[in-house]
């Protein structure tokens, strides 16, 4: 196979594309978020979050934001730093910036009366969420997973602005969002609110929907991340205000992997823009090495890949506890998801304008789906290296470890060692990537056996939300690549598995 590489540098009139957000199709997702997230549930501390971080950079693993979670505060929720906890959360979330890590605070809609976990049972605004009103079915309080207290009422204007105060106690600089957990689960089926009796599943989206609308009208490029569809309650957070979905509590064998991913397939199939997986689960049973490599394999090619869980934070979570044979798979997976930041983020881009999701084409059965329109994986779960399936229908297919194409619809067997899994590419893609030690160059692999191939891309303008439109198209038998941007840049372009017929043949590139 050869390989040949172009740049070219342009610069022309800068026209900003951003589109308004559709209530109906995906948001866009901040092009950060797009990577690796992690956290723990068993120290809690400021300690445990700087070992969780450090020791991945240490080992040349990338990380772009960590999830504090939820016995951060003093009671649940009162945005109190638990100051035995977390000392100086200032710092701490300023140090993690410094390292080039966002944070995400966990937080549900819940005020509590009685506590598990916190230092205190009674939230120092309990009393003033009663008197005001403020909580569904008239504040009556329930008992929920983290201790006994009331949901706030997020159909009420003025509770909502009053949540919305107490969020800015601890939305400062460096904190980029909140995993929002579910507290509306153990409500009751159905309940009184302010716009009248309400079902559990009529009444959720508020809530959600509040988190989003607060979070990016205080930071542009700021998220949540909330379940789509999940077993745990079906689909809970609005299509169009979901920055980043995550289905939820997953045990960390083979079987919490096979759940996953029907959570996850279910979520795209109906809609849902950027859908993360759980590496290794949250909870139960602990991933072994195998297991814990399937599952970040599979997580790869998702939206992205959250890792953390009180099943093994610091031991089972983490790849270099496994074995550096582990390790080296884990980061391969990790800067393999990074790489394709860009295509992934124009693909949910066109998500936003046109609805549908990152994930497509998903086969339940075969465990298998499309990244976009041009990349093709199937998840293994089991411990069976030796796998069957079948590629997409249409296309050809470049097996990306071996560069070997094969028809669509071809029923393929091959047995996998642990280091690789099934990954194809259209034949004539062309995928927008990443270089980490070249954050500068916009890069684009072009994949040989298209003839005539053209796409176009909503490209990152940074790591947030902003974009401009780029369109490439490649003439394989003439050797010419047309390039139409609204930014200028220094394009590279990588023409994969093309042998030319002579020496001193080359592209020629028309800048339009």
């Amino acid at each position: 196979m050869k390989r040949i590489l172009l740049s070219c540098a342009i610069g022309m009139a800068t026209m900003a594309v951003f589109a308004q957000k559709s209530d109906e199709n995906p948001p866009i997702t901040p092009a950060w978020a797009l990577g690796h997230i992690v956290w723990e549930d068993s120290m809690n501390t400021t300690v445990g979050a700087e070992r969780i971080i450090d020791g991945y950079l240490q080992r040349g693993i990338p990380v772009d934001a960590i999830i504090i979670d939820s016995s951060w505060s003093t009671s649940y929720n009162d945005f109190e730093w638990d100051h035995q906890r977390y000392a100086d959360p200032a710092k701490m979330i300023d140090g993690f910036s410094h390292k080039g890590v966002r944070t995400i605070l966990w937080v549900t809609g819940n005020v509590n009366e009685k506590c598990k976990d916190t230092p205190k049972q009674k939230s120092a605004t309990y009393d003033e969420v009663v008197s005001n009103n403020f909580g569904v079915d008239n504040s009556k309080p329930y008992t929920w997973w983290k201790g006994y207290g009331q949901h706030i009422d997020f159909t009420n204007t003025e509770a909502t602005q009053w949540w919305y105060n107490q969020l800015d106690k601890v939305f400062v600089e460096g904190v980029y969002g909140w995993k929002t957990d579910q507290g509306e689960q153990h409500l009751p089926a159905a309940f009184e609110t302010s716009k009248g009796r309400m079902t559990n599943e009529q009444f959720r989206h508020y809530y959600y929907d509040a988190m989003y609308d607060y979070t990016v009208s205080r930071k542009r490029d700021g998220i949540i991340i909330a379940r789509p569809f999940s077993h745990q309650g079906g689909f809970e957070a609005s299509i169009g205000k979901m920055s980043l979905g995550w289905c939820g509590d997953f045990s960390g064998n083979f079987d919490g992997l096979k759940h996953q991913i029907d959570n996850i397939y279910r979520s795209a199939r109906y809609g849902y823009g950027a859908i993360a997986c759980e590496v290794a689960g949250f909870w139960n049973e602990r991933a072994n090495a195998v297991q814990f490599v399937r599952y970040a394999q599979f997580g790869c090619m998702t939206a992205c890949m959250i890792n953390g869980g009180e099943n093994g934070a610091f031991t089972n979570h983490l790849p270099w506890w496994h074995s550096q044979e582990v390790e080296n798979i884990y980061r391969q997976c990790v800067m393999l998801m990074k790489e394709l930041t860009p295509y992934k983020f124009s693909t949910l881009v066109d998500a936003h304008l046109n609805g549908g999701s990152l994930l497509r084409g998903m086969n339940f059965e075969e465990e298998s789906h499309l990244l976009g329109n041009d990349i093709f994986t199937k998840a293994i779960t089991s411990d069976n290296k030796n796998v069957t399936f079948h590629l997409p229908a249409d296309g050809v297919w470049i097996d990306y470890w071996t560069g070997e194409q094969y028809q669509g619809g071809t029923l393929f067997t091959k047995n996998y060692p642990l280091s690789q899994f099934p990954l194809f590419v259209r034949a004539g893609a062309i995928i927008p990537i990443n270089d980490v030690t070249k954050p500068e160059k916009r890069i684009f692999k072009i994949y040989s056996g298209g003839g005539k191939t053209s796409r176009t891309f909503h490209l990152p303008k940074g790591d947030g939300i902003d974009f401009f439109d780029c369109s490439v198209s490649y003439d394989e038998q003439q050797h010419h690549i047309i390039l139409d941007a609204t930014e200028p840049a220094d394009f590279v372009f990588i023409i994969e598995g093309h042998t030319f017929p002579q020496r001193g043949s080359h592209i020629d590139a028309y800048i339009q």
